[in-house]
């Protein structure tokens, strides 16, 4: 490890102390993300969220999530056949979660999470044959599905940073940051 990492590790374990979610406690976390979109070659959506969490035992909470698709998944692929495909893909995802925050050390937690999503994917492009004319090519999924993720935590006083890794569906993978404000 290099020293600015250890620095760091150390301030986090010197200044923080553990605080997530108790029974009864509520908490919102704003975060930003790129989901990962292996669709056509498509660029990372960035993405703007803000999940709610409630606490049901220590460690174990319930989350309901809300993700939006910003700007990025512009794609340009031409298929074998010499057909070109281009266009943007848009994204926005709702989920309700079963969570636990598994503690590491005071300071650090591992985080898992397990549910339900609903996706809305919206690609608006051309489809240009071979020697031929564009044609629009426009096709709206919507859908519910499983969805989970694996996570690591920071506490910092009463807040938490997080890093998570979701999948939302078997072609699009979440990476996401964000800060946990219990009230």
């Amino acid at each position: 490890m290099n020293k600015i990492t250890i620095s760091l590790l150390f301030a986090l374990v010197t200044f923080c102390e553990l605080s997530y979610a108790d029974a009864g406690d509520q908490y919102l976390l704003p975060k930003l993300g790129y989901m990962s979109v292996d669709l056509n070659d498509a660029d990372p959506i960035f993405s703007l969220g803000v999940l709610y969490g409630y606490g049901i035992t220590s460690g174990f909470s319930v989350e309901g999530e809300l993700n939006l698709g910003l700007s990025g998944g512009e794609y340009d692929n031409t298929l074998s056949s010499g057909t070109r495909l281009q266009g943007e893909y848009s994204i926005w995802t709702l989920a309700a979660y079963a969570v636990y925050r598994f503690p590491v050390s005071n300071v650090i937690f591992l985080k898992g999470k397990l549910g339900i999503l609903y996706e809305n994917i919206e690609r608006d492009g051309t489809q240009t044959p071979f020697a031929g004319t564009p044609l629009p090519d426009r096709k709206k999924t919507t859908g519910f599905g499983a969805a989970g993720g694996l996570g690591v935590g920071f506490v910092i006083k009463d807040s938490t940073l997080e890093f998570e890794v979701t999948g939302i569906d078997e072609d699009i993978i979440f990476y996401s940051i964000g800060i946990n404000y219990s009230f």
